[in-house]
């Protein structure tokens, strides 16, 4: 819907010199929530990019190593950053800091997107839970890889 409504502002302001008013506030809204809402899905599928040349020459049990150190680093840094966003929403709630153009208040959104970052470090700590314990017991089970997904017919799918 945003992608909509920027797409028929930028045609209105171009061609009418009408853009819509307060597109760019639904914009400050609604996109840390679009962002944040993406960060646990993709932590809990892993699908965050990872090198693993390293891994791969150094072999199995020193690939599970690495594989842990980045699954800290990645917790470390989502804890982070979720920490860091619970006072800038307070900050937000306290001073009732509304969008320009329609007078929204912001700090509902922020706290939604917050709320999503806090469920993206508990989704990485389980990521770095598995991980120790494939450390422990030598295996690989803590990798979830997603479902081959197929549109060609014949292919199956898992």
């Amino acid at each position: 819907m945003l992608a909509s409504m920027t797409t028929l502002d930028a045609l209105l302001r171009s061609f009418f010199s009408a853009p819509i008013q307060g597109v760019n506030d639904v914009s400050a809204v609604v996109m840390a929530v679009v962002i944040a809402s993406c960060i646990p899905a993709n932590l809990a599928e892993r699908k965050n990019i990872s090198v693993e040349v390293l891994g791969g020459v150094l072999g199995v049990r020193p690939n599970r190593w690495l594989r842990l150190l980045s699954s800290l680093v990645v917790l470390i840094f989502i804890a982070a950053m979720a920490w860091q966003f619970v006072p800038f929403t307070q900050g937000l709630h306290d001073s009732n800091r509304r969008t320009w153009v329609l007078a929204w208040t912001v700090w509902p959104s922020w706290a939604a997107a917050t709320v999503f970052l806090v469920y993206a470090t508990v989704i990485q700590l389980s990521n770095v839970v598995h991980d120790v314990l494939d450390l422990i017991r030598g295996t690989d089970a803590g990798l979830r890889p997603s479902p081959k997904v197929s549109t060609l017919p014949g292919e199956e799918h898992r």
